[in-house]
């Protein structure tokens, strides 16, 4: 499925990016600041095949055979869990020119009529929230992301079950902290990506671990922290306390000085690790969805 879109730059292609466009995407970031995965061509084709492979689609706009907005998208493996937008970004010289309402639109059409039931994002809250609004995803809930540098150690009375390989992503249980969406994603970029130990990732560091009786995973990829309970101790503040004390731990044994979470606020409300962390940045992060 294709779609044009008309402007006063010319007629606008819509459609779903193949292997020949790898450069083309990357070309486009090259005309700003790039930067993470696309300081270096090598990078961008590695996320591109990333995306691929962790059942993600990729659709761009092309004005005259040149890329100008690219998104992409990571299915679930049920129809009845949210189709997650892991990224929209359009080139500068073609902002606020609703190039983005259409690429979003356009995306959240396809994953329609492949039979998915909603679409989420987590967009920048100052910049992005007024463009999902008006392709119809409606705010949710507004959660802290935090930069953390890890001052010290602590005693924890979590012990090491054992550590996890690729094969054995723990789908069983639920994800506390970090991003709850595209988990078979995120799980693939950490042992890709800290494998070749690209950016700023390594590892991955993943242990299942046991506090009183009760096991957890903990997914330390270098850059953020991951944690999967049970769903019976979703909110199990004492327990996710211990586990991000074990996960703290854990990084400055293997010379990781500063971490990102994501976590739920009224988890982190309850939170006081001010003795092992300090906070170098925090800001909210808005989820946005839309049924379909």
């Amino acid at each position: 499925m294709e779609q044009f879109v008309y402007t006063n730059e010319g007629r606008v292609l819509l459609r779903e990016a193949d292997q020949d466009d790898i450069t083309k995407i990357y070309e486009m970031y090259q005309a700003t600041n790039p930067e993470d995965w696309w300081e270096e061509e090598q990078l961008s084709e590695f996320r591109f095949n990333l995306i691929k492979e962790a059942k993600g689609r990729i659709f761009i706009a092309l004005l005259k055979d040149e890329v100008i907005g690219h998104a992409e998208v990571v299915l679930p493996e049920s129809k009845d869990d949210p189709v997650y937008l892991v990224r929209l970004n359009i080139h500068d010289d073609f902002g606020r020119r609703k190039f983005g309402i259409e690429l979003v639109r356009y995306s959240a059409i396809i994953m329609k009529n492949l039979g998915y039931k909603s679409y989420v994002t987590w967009p920048d809250t100052n910049k992005s929230k007024g463009l999902y609004k008006k392709v119809g995803l409606k705010e949710i809930k507004e959660n802290p992301q935090m930069l953390l540098s890890i001052k010290a150690k602590k005693n924890t009375e979590v012990k090491l079950v054992k550590e996890l390989n690729f094969n054995e992503e723990p789908k069983d249980l639920q994800v506390v902290v970090g991003c709850p969406w595209a988990r078979d994603y995120i799980w693939l970029k950490a042992f890709k990506a800290g494998a070749e130990e690209f950016l700023d990732y390594k590892g991955p560091f993943v242990h299942k671990i046991s506090c009183k009786g009760i096991e957890g995973v903990t997914l330390l990829d270098g850059n953020s922290i991951y944690l999967y309970v049970p769903k019976a101790e979703k909110n199990n503040i004492e327990l996710i306390k211990e586990l991000l004390i074990y996960s703290s731990n854990l990084a400055l044994d293997n010379g990781i000085e500063s971490i990102h979470i994501n976590i739920k606020d009224k988890l982190w409300s309850q939170l006081d690790l001010s003795d092992i962390w300090e906070i170098d940045k925090e800001e909210e992060r808005l989820e946005m969805k839309m049924e379909f």
